[in-house]
């Protein structure tokens, strides 16, 4: 019996150890940790332009690059700390910074009695809470998306991850505390960390004569970096820098600023020494310097130094832009490193290696590029807007008043159509200033116009070699990598950060316009049924470059697209339009849209678009989610009808049509007559119009550039057809 005893006995220790050393094969000794450096309110410049050597390490030696700096509402530190750890667009409070350990005395009582005075939970002594926690919920369940609060916190906790927040930002004036923001659960708690005023110093030469005590926070670290998972560190010093410029002469502020910086990178390097292989270490700065942010320069540095995490620039699936991520991307980064699935409600997509080195400075140039494009883009959309509207008032004046001059005008025509390609080869260029950008914007239309004007002797006929051209040039961009459309004024906006690569509102709907003004003039030029063979071609490969996950990725546009398209078959075919044909392309676009929704959220989630996005989410939590993003585009549509350029030219466009349409009914009524599949043509482009005004949302601007050929085109042969009396 003993024998058997100590066999059984034998048996369950090896079983025991066999199970460890499983364990320890699946996990190792140390479990992947993650340590963030939250170094806030600086530039990539302050990082190149400082004497930093172990920023400067991890720079040359891991992934870095440049974050946007984004929200669902203002680019203030409560609503970006809080999209930072919700991995979506998201929003804080007016007083979101009021997060406090539980045992500290808020105006003569502990933070853990307001806390569960305001939301009816007792926290434990060594939690972190955030008293305004109540308001940050009220805020967000007001959003048009998913936001589940707290969703960082939530999501490592309920994996048995430890998470502690150490240090604060606050001065003397007020207790500014944004991280636990980042890193809270659902109910408003960080589990371990100091935030109290115990991590301060007094230090009568720094910015409020306080400065963050280095030693203190270092012994802080020691004792919980075994215990931990994750440990934030708010160094504070740079955002104290910030804040007290309006305090400090200039030089003294950058003394100030020079200081900050060295001591933040003195705390790095002592605790990366202290660290293990198994650690993924990120210097993360949420917001740029003041100065940046009224220079609308909103592009912050981030570095991710650790396993999986080799030397060259940062990307990620959101831009698929090399050096250039979404803040939304920095949550399911951290997610995928400790080995967490990824919500379908999480926009951002995880941070890795571009496999391009390049340097920081190339980096800077970019970013001044990018910023360039940001703040000028207005300038340049709104001349643009501006110089149609007079154009179209110029011509219906001449039209009205003196027909006899008229055709004067319609070279101004040429260049309201031409413009929308001069856009598109402006980047070629490279001007990243205003004068030039203005300069070459006007040489290239000038030479499309006199080239092609010269071509067609300044017929009609200009309007389909422009449209051809630009859709022609639109397509192969997309096709080879969308370099020029990335970059173009009349494009999407990296830093905006609605889109990042595919096509947009503005361009799709110049392809869609274009498509629909050469083709109709193609049964100008062929016979009937050569043209509509080539019609139903081109309108087949113009949807398909719209709505492929890897070229235009542009839900709303396939919408538009194939409905428009349809309908304009119908139209050049002569086919008698009816409930049931307008029922089979409906039936046809849902099917079109669910295969493709459907393709999409079968690739890996980190190849996904947000076709694939968009299923995930309806699959996890239903058609309110769907319902939402209706809700969104709606919303953004009224607020562009209502403040955009766009819906003025829009107006402008549809005004002057209306009003030739009644003081030259007959001359109008002869064109439409003489120009049959040109009047088709326009009658298709108004389906489109109101497609893309009803399924984008942005769907005034889609719309407007949607009609920058056939507008100019009706007027043009309105013009011509006075001339000739």
């Amino acid at each position: 019996m003993r024998v058997i005893r100590k066999v059984l006995i034998a048996a369950f220790v090896l079983s025991l150890s066999f199970q460890f050393f499983m364990l320890t094969l699946a996990y190792g000794f140390d479990s992947k940790k993650v340590i963030i450096f939250i170094v806030d309110r600086v530039n990539l410049n302050d990082y190149l332009s400082n004497d930093l050597p172990t920023i400067k390490y991890l720079m040359e030696n891991g992934t870095y690059g440049l974050m946007t700096v984004n929200s669902d509402g203002a680019k203030t530190p409560e609503n970006v700390y809080m999209t930072l750890g919700c991995g979506t667009r998201a929003v804080g409070s007016e007083k979101a910074f009021l997060n406090f350990n539980a045992s500290e005395l808020v105006y003569g009582e502990s933070a853990a009695s307001v806390f569960k005075r305001n939301t009816g939970l007792k926290p434990q002594f060594y939690n972190i809470v955030n008293l305004d926690i109540a308001q940050i919920e009220r805020n967000n369940l007001l959003r048009n998306h998913i936001v589940i609060l707290g969703a960082m916190g939530n999501l490592l906790e309920n994996t048995g991850k430890k998470i502690a927040v150490l240090g604060n930002e606050g001065n003397t004036i007020e207790p500014k505390r944004y991280a636990p923001l980042i890193f809270m659960n659902e109910k408003g708690i960080v589990e371990f960390g100091d935030v109290s005023d115990s991590v301060l110093k007094r230090d009568v030469m720094s910015p409020f004569g306080v400065s963050t005590d280095y030693e203190f926070l270092y012994q802080k670290y020691l004792e919980l970096k075994d215990k931990m998972d994750l440990i934030a560190f708010q160094l504070g010093d740079t955002l104290r820098a910030n804040d007290y410029q309006r305090f400090a002469m200039d030089r003294i502020n950058e003394k100030y600023r020079k200081k900050a910086l060295r001591e933040a990178d003195s705390f790095i390097e002592r605790v990366i020494k202290e660290g293990d292989s198994n650690t993924l270490y990120i210097v993360l700065t949420p917001l740029p310097p003041s100065k940046d942010m009224s220079l609308k320069s909103y592009l912050t540095p981030f570095i991710l130094f650790g396993p999986g995490f080799t030397e060259g620039y940062a990307i990620s699936d959101t831009t698929k832009r090399t050096g250039i991520v979404s803040n939304t991307d920095f949550m399911p980064t951290i997610l995928k490193y400790l080995g967490i699935p990824i919500p379908a409600y999480v926009t951002g997509h995880p941070v890795y290696n571009s496999g391009v080195k390049g340097s920081p400075q190339e980096l800077l140039r970019e970013s001044e590029k990018l910023v360039f494009n940001y703040s000028s883009r207005p300038l340049f959309l709104k001349a643009y807007g501006i110089f149609q509207i007079g154009t179209f008032i110029l011509i219906g004046f001449a039209a009205f008043l003196l027909k006899k001059y008229s055709h004067y005008s319609k070279h101004l025509l040429f260049f309201v159509s031409a413009m929308p390609l001069s856009f598109l080869l402006l980047p070629l260029f490279n001007c990243y200033t205003f004068m030039k950008a203005m300069f070459f914007l006007i040489s290239i239309s000038v030479v499309l116009v006199f080239t092609l004007g010269k071509i067609v002797q300044y017929g009609y006929s200009f309007y389909f070699w422009i449209s051809l051209a630009t859709a022609s040039v639109l397509m192969v961009d997309l096709a080879t990598g969308q370099h020029l459309l990335k970059n173009s004024l009349l494009s999407y906006d990296v830093i905006a950060g609605a889109r990042f690569y595919g096509i947009g509102n503005e361009y799709m709907g110049v392809l869609i316009g274009a498509t629909f003004c050469f083709t109709a003039l193609l049964f100008e030029k062929f016979s009937k049924k050569t043209a509509l063979f080539l019609a139903f071609f081109i309108y087949g490969l113009v949807l398909f470059f719209i709505a492929s996950p890897a070229l235009g990725a542009k839900v709303g546009g396939a919408i538009t697209g194939f409905v428009a398209f349809g309908i304009s078959i119908l139209l050049l075919s002569d086919k008698r339009i009816d409930a049931k044909k307008i029922s089979f392309i409906a039936v046809s676009i849902l099917m079109l849209l669910a295969g493709l929704f459907y393709v999409d959220y079968l690739k890996p989630l980190s190849q996904q678009t947000h076709m694939g996005q968009t299923f995930a989410l309806v699959k996890s939590h239903g058609f309110k989610a769907l319902f939402q993003i209706f809700e969104r585009k709606l919303l953004m549509n009224y607020k562009l009808i209502k403040y955009s350029i766009w819906s003025r030219v829009l107006l402008a466009l549809s005004a002057i049509l209306i009003f030739l349409f009644f003081a030259v009914r007959e001359v109008f009524i002869e064109v439409l007559k003489e120009h049959p599949y040109v009047f088709k043509g326009g009658i298709s482009t108004l389906v489109g119009v109101l497609m893309a005004l009803a399924f984008n949302d942005s769907g005034v601007i889609a719309a407007s550039t949607m009609s920058v050929f056939f507008g100019p085109l009706f007027l043009h042969l309105v013009i011509d057809k006075l001339k000739r009396g």
